[in-house]
């Protein structure tokens, strides 16, 4: 149930305004009930009257560092080159085997130390960052280029719809990606 936990944790850090049955529906294993229930019983979330389900600090740790460990072992592998598919399939699965030492030494190698750069994808609403790279085929790359996403550009996460595009702010337009570009764009989280 570790894995379960620790998938449920990351979502909840990725989504907003997540409710019991987003988590059933995501999770759609049979024993979905009693992994909420441990979450709650170990202080990593709450339930709100109306469904929704908070994280609680402990679990906004936990979570925020499953979520990191799967972006540092997703770059990892796309970096040795495997595709971007399986890379995000792979460290999906290693993810809940990294120890948190390992993490940091790979946080090392790859420069995730201060400024802390992560996928677009990773920023919630009211998050700011600065492009570092943009991952991709050539004419995606020059899509976003050409919409103002060049390296250095600063850009805020407007709105992050479950399931749904991403709303940006960049050079004082708005534009919408898609959960799939934006796990394409790496940003140097600004604090």
């Amino acid at each position: 149930m570790k894995k379960e936990k620790e998938d449920i944790l990351k979502f909840l850090v990725q989504e907003k305004n997540v409710y019991l049955s987003d988590i059933e529906e995501k999770f759609n294993i049979p024993n979905i009930r009693e992994i909420i229930d441990d979450l709650v019983r170990e202080g990593k979330i709450k339930i709100q009257n109306d469904g929704r389900v908070i994280l609680t600090p402990l679990g906004l740790l936990e979570g925020k560092n499953i979520l990191e460990k799967h972006e540092i072992l997703e770059r990892l592998l796309k970096d040795i080159g495997v595709n971007e598919k399986e890379a995000h399939k792979e460290a999906h699965e290693l993810e809940h085997f990294l120890p948190d030492e390992g993490k940091e030494r790979l946080r090392g190698v790859f420069g995730f130390g201060e400024g802390n750069i992560v996928t677009l994808l990773s920023l919630s609403a009211g998050d700011e960052g600065e492009v570092v790279s943009i991952r991709g085929g050539r004419g995606m790359v020059q899509r976003l280029l050409d919409m103002g996403l060049t390296p250095g550009t600063r850009i805020m996460v407007i709105r992050k719809a479950p399931f749904g595009p991403l709303e940006i702010s960049v050079r004082g337009y708005h534009l919408a990606l898609g959960r799939g570009i934006a796990q394409r764009i790496w940003v140097r989280r600004k604090r």
